[in-house]
């Protein structure tokens, strides 16, 4: 079974930067599913924006990673039962006291967000100056060099950053509210009723005897 994941989506989904091998809560969950099922994983990372495309052409069999459920993407994917809880938030620098209070007050701010994002469209309905990236880490370092005046991103993967990167100068805004409030699963081409069996299967039983719970805590998420 080949899995798409993005390269530097930590928490849910990256390459570790000294061994270069998958890890992230998602791919520990569907290495554990794997093994319940009796499948072989091998994970095929790729910019967020190729995941569902991919997923399409038949390169990959599945998706996992920040890759949250939404009506569009139901349209074309078949997704597993729910392993995990994401929204937005907006990162500006410190320097940046504006109160931004929803997506309306980003209006002519230029703003980078994930190609590919559940965020592109809302951004750009809004009158945003859209900076697509191909990656969380590529967006950062736009705003850092200042050719943006801020982030919309996964808030796991902006919190991780955050935590990890030793960087300093950034504020995530208080009293901001998401563009998207919503559910992490993993998805399967439309159709594909025996994978996605499988995986729902396996998921169900590893969040009943506190597998999911104990990788969760693993990676310092709730």
């Amino acid at each position: 079974m080949k899995v798409g994941i993005t390269p530097a989506g930590q928490p849910a989904s990256g390459l570790n930067p000294q061994t270069k091998a998958p890890e992230g809560f998602a791919v520990e969950t569907m290495q554990a599913i794997a093994a319940d099922a009796g499948l072989t994983v091998e994970f095929q990372p790729m910019p967020f924006g190729e995941l569902q495309r991919s997923l399409l052409d038949k390169k990959i069999d599945a998706i996992a990673g920040s890759f949250g459920i939404t009506p569009e993407r139901q349209q074309v994917v078949d997704f597993t039962r729910p392993y995990g809880r994401y929204q937005d938030r907006l990162l500006v620098k410190a320097s940046d006291t504006g109160a931004y209070k929803s997506v309306a007050d980003l209006k002519r701010l230029k703003i980078a967000a994930s190609r590919g994002s559940s965020y592109v469209k809302p951004l750009e309905d809004a009158g945003a100056d859209l900076s697509p990236s191909a990656s969380i880490p590529e967006s950062i370092a736009k705003l850092e060099a200042g050719s943006v005046d801020g982030v919309v991103e996964n808030e796991l993967q902006l919190n991780y950053f955050l935590r990890t990167s030793g960087k300093t100068g950034f504020r995530l805004v208080e009293g901001y509210q998401p563009i998207l409030i919503g559910h992490l699963a993993f998805a399967v081409r439309k159709g594909d009723a025996d994978l996605l069996m499988k995986l729902d299967g396996s998921l169900a039983k590893l969040q009943a005897d506190g597998t999911v719970a104990a990788i969760k805590k693993k990676w310092n998420l709730d």
